[in-house]
């Protein structure tokens, strides 16, 4: 298979990751050139609009996140929910029998460099250096949808949009940039935190008062404060009532 080549044309969008196979991604740790790169040759860069349901023919797709955002969305009967957000460099896992139920949508415009379920199942048999990597990233993964259930459970509104905030900032897409693209609107960021559009609004807007943030534009901000950011995430105080 072409590696520049998209899997879907239904759900592929023109290419503009071409090329940018990542070799220091810790899913490629300790394999040599030669492994990574016939691992890449299977792999397709994958480019979805919002809202977009990620998959490859309908096929879930597994892969790294170059840009934008994926959402892990539950659903049990109506009831919907956002149980993660996987940001530039998280990788997208493979569904189990208890994630049945989970499926993945973009967020904002995104693009994956993965291959199907069935092709990245294949690769991992064949490579075992590759599957070691991979079960230790889905650890990570799963300790990433505990903090989010901590997020949503047990944090206030502002606490919520502070860790938000936070984690964006640390996935910036441009690091050595002071100014950060949330890539999210007000009401989006609502629906993933599980609060109301005004709510969202207020909040930023708070922090911007404070002068922990500065606000350039709708979806562009600029962290002033790291420390206040962090005591605002309510973390910092958690972790002290733990000792």
């Amino acid at each position: 298979m072409n590696a520049l080549t998209p899997l879907s044309e239904a759900t592929a969008l023109p290419l503009t990751c071409a090329g940018l196979l990542p070799f220091d991604h810790p899913l490629f740790a300790g394999l040599p050139l030669s492994d990574i790169a016939e691992i890449g040759s299977v792999m397709s860069c994958h480019r979805f609009k919002d809202d977009a349901l990620i998959a490859a023919d309908d096929v879930p797709l597994v892969g790294i996140i170059l840009a934008g955002a994926v959402a892990r969305i539950a659903q049990q009967g109506d009831q919907v929910s956002t149980v993660g957000l996987l940001l530039p460099n998280d990788l997208l896992i493979l569904e189990g029998p208890r994630t049945a139920a989970i499926h993945s949508e973009a967020v904002g415009l995104t693009e994956i460099l993965g291959c199907s379920a069935p092709e990245f199942d294949a690769l991992l048999r064949r490579f075992p250096k590759l599957q070691l990597n991979y079960l230790d990233l889905v650890a990570s993964e799963l300790q990433a949808t505990r903090e989010w259930y901590t997020l949503l459970g047990r944090k206030t509104a502002p606490e919520r949009v502070a860790t938000l905030i936070l984690k964006l900032s640390r996935h910036s897409d441009h690091p050595d940039s002071p100014v950060i693209d949330l890539r999210l609107t007000r009401d989006r960021i609502g629906t993933l935190l599980g609060l109301k559009m005004e709510t969202v609004s207020r909040q930023i807007r708070a922090f911007a008062k404070l002068g922990i943030i500065a606000l350039f534009s709708p979806t562009k901000i600029e962290v002033l404060d790291h420390g206040a950011l962090m005591q605002a995430t309510g973390d910092v105080w958690r972790e002290k009532t733990m000792l």
